[in-house]
């Protein structure tokens, strides 16, 4: 295996966290903070990690520990690769952008890929010269 690389998003459990504190105390009842606390470890469960495989053949990107959400890209069928800056308006988690689509757990920096069938994908990570580094190696034009 060429690169893996799990980005951690721990600012989205502390918020996650917070929410359901907030929720909770405003409800004023501990069923609905169990119930809060039980949704934002399922978040995080979900969304709090970004990991990102790159071997000769594939792309694999996945959420969370289980890889439950995943993308997968065969290389052949990525055309070109290169680091980007997001705008912090894109946010964080699974999103539709002008340029495509945007997987995110924290940060403005993204590798994005250019696909075959002229479609864009764009990989939230936090060390985004390694992963161009890892696809190049893989045989995609940076």
């Amino acid at each position: 295996m060429a690169y893996r690389h799990t980005q951690v998003g721990y600012w989205m459990f502390a918020v996650s966290v917070v929410l359901a504190l907030a929720i909770a105390a405003r409800a004023q009842s501990l069923a609905t903070f169990g119930v809060m606390c039980g949704i934002a470890t399922l978040a995080s469960g979900l969304f709090g990690t970004l990991t990102t495989i790159v071997d000769d053949a594939s792309v694999v990107v996945q959420f969370g520990p289980l890889g439950l959400i995943r993308d997968r890209f065969d290389v052949v069928d990525i055309t070109a690769a290169r680091a980007v800056r997001n705008s912090p308006l894109y946010g964080i988690g699974m999103r539709h952008i002008p340029h495509g689509r945007l997987w995110n757990v924290w940060g403005l920096d993204a590798v994005e890929l250019q696909l075959r069938n002229g479609t864009r994908f764009r990989i939230g990570t936090d060390e985004p010269a390694a992963l161009v580094d890892a696809l190049r190696k893989a045989g995609v034009s940076a």
